[in-house]
């Protein structure tokens, strides 16, 4: 690199610092709140009251995937300041516009039903019954599959749900058969949904996961709902968790051999040598070749679903999770930076470095903070499936393992060298850190979790509303405000959220 380049790339960094800095300060209020569950409840209130569908010619109960915080309504332009980082790639319609997008909005519908225990008042989890109830009687094909998750949303304008590959278009439901099916990556609150239309749910569950599976014998899945070579790990994680889920309502022991297969297939295509499992082994490209933090997604999703299966099945499940996460940390720490590498190549454990831009790469190094959505890169969830493999099998290499995360954080604060994070980043940092201050029993995991929260706060919090993220007065689903409200009302409350369901 050229001392010019060098010098444009360290004023560009420094101009974008600046920038947001200004708008943080400048968005700063008298704090009126006695809490953050306070201003949580504040910011719930005013979805309730200017977030819902009052667009087209039909009115519903759907939320608005997008809002002005400043103006208290939707956003009159749906361009990004030249500033603000992307959150979804390219011409991806992930973050709904003029629409509502349910999957995304899932940890939000989980966060009203609990605030509606904390505070004795049924309005907030009424609002996201209607919300869910109004999805379940408009977005579902007539297979039963759900028209939701990457690659469909209901567009508030036209009264229609659209589908999208690049440009979206509307759907005809009825000759729909929902192919482009695609929920990563956290799992659905399948609790809700069973509470609504246990019928319903269990169909979408059992027929998308079959649409899903490109080879019923092997356990090959792919990512839509259709054949295909795309077997993400991250995707196969969360169609075992939901088998195993479903298994716990049904008993229908056909939902476990499922999961046990799409397990195996994933597994069975390590490395003999390394133990690494590449995060799509039949693509093609970088990443069938390649290992990065997915793979504690993956094992995270096993775990979990393994407390719903069968003791044989859960045993296995048990022992393959460890296995594949105390592989990638055999090779995956780089002690010249104390930092974990972003990508390892299957084959001896080497780091890959970037060579070039291409956007769905993690960086070279796990990255805390990034932005952008789908990069193949899970820190906070492989740092949770060590805690989890810690309190099973009391191996010091898991709890050594979050103790390096807790530095890792520390010395990353503030996050993105001090431009401020997505709300979905915060959340989960804060809600590790929970986690490992209540299972290790250690009082700094908490003392940190504080630190992270106040600056998300600082960040985030102007005009009575979160922002989803930093340098302009908006909120977008995908940008993951539920999860920093659960997390927060973790901290303050000191009760553990119940996530009926969903896994991030």
């Amino acid at each position: 690199m050229s001392r010019i380049t060098s010098f444009r790339c360290r004023w560009h960094s420094l101009t974008l610092m600046i920038i947001s800095l200004i708008f943080i300060f400048s968005c700063s209020q008298p704090d009126a709140y006695k809490s953050n569950i306070d201003k949580i409840i504040s910011h719930y209130n005013l979805q309730m009251e200017i977030g819902l569908d009052q667009y087209g010619v039909e009115f519903t109960d759907f939320w608005m995937a997008s809002l002005d915080t400043y103006h208290k309504k939707y956003p009159e332009r749906l361009e990004r300041p030249a500033h603000i980082p992307n959150r979804v790639y390219l011409d991806r319609y992930i973050d709904a516009p003029n629409g509502s997008t349910l999957y995304w909005d899932i940890p939000s519908v989980v966060l009203m039903y609990n605030l509606s225990k904390f505070t004795d008042n049924e309005s907030y989890k009424n609002n996201a019954h209607n919300y869910v109830k109004s999805f379940m009687e408009n977005c579902i094909a007539p297979n039963g599959v759900f028209l939701w998750g990457n690659h469909y949303y209901y567009n508030a304008f036209v009264d229609s749900t659209v589908k999208f590959g690049s440009e979206p278009i509307p759907i005809n439901i009825p000759t729909e058969m929902g192919n482009m099916h695609e929920i990563r990556p956290f799992v659905p609150a399948w609790d809700v949904f069973w509470e609504i239309d246990a019928k319903i749910t269990e169909n979408e569950i059992r027929q998308a996961i079959q649409n899903h599976l490109s080879d019923k014998n092997t356990g090959q899945f792919n990512r839509h709902a259709e054949p295909g070579k795309h077997a993400f790990l991250e995707a196969g994680g969360v169609l075992v968790y939901s088998l195993a889920w479903l298994y716990d309502k049904t008993k229908d022991i056909s939902l476990l051999e499922t999961a046990d297969k799409i397990i195996n297939y994933s597994f069975s295509n390590r490395n003999k040598r390394t133990g690494l499992i590449p995060n799509s082994p039949t693509s093609g490209r970088w990443d069938s070749f390649t290992s990065t933090t997915e793979v504690g997604l993956w094992s995270g999703c096993i775990v979990n679903a393994s407390k719903w299966a069968t003791k044989e099945y859960a045993e296995k499940w048990i022992n393959i999770a460890e296995f594949a996460v105390s592989s990638w940390l055999n090779f995956g720490w780089d002690q010249n930076v104390n930092k974990y590498y972003g990508m390892l190549n299957i084959s001896d454990g080497s780091w890959i470095q970037r060579e070039n831009d291409y956007p769905y790469m993690p960086d070279n190094h796990s990255n805390l903070w990034h932005p952008l959505f789908p990069r193949h890169d899970y820190p906070m969830s492989f740092a949770e499936t060590c805690l989890s493999l810690y309190i099973l099998t009391k191996k010091e290499i898991f709890k050594e393992s979050c103790i390096r995360w807790k530095s890792i954080i520390k010395s990353e604060l503030p996050a993105r060298m001090g431009m401020g994070a997505y709300a979905e980043h915060y959340g989960r940092v804060i809600w590790f850190l929970l986690s490992c201050a209540e299972e290790l029993e250690d009082i700094s995991f908490r003392y940190l979790a504080e630190e992270v929260a106040e600056e998300s706060i600082n960040v985030l919090f102007a005009h009575d509303m979160f922002r989803g993220h930093p340098g302009e007065n908006r909120y977008d689903a995908v940008d993951g405000v539920g999860i920093l409200s659960l997390a927060l009302l973790w901290l303050d409350s000191n009760q553990k959220p119940d996530l009926m369901g969903l896994y991030f």
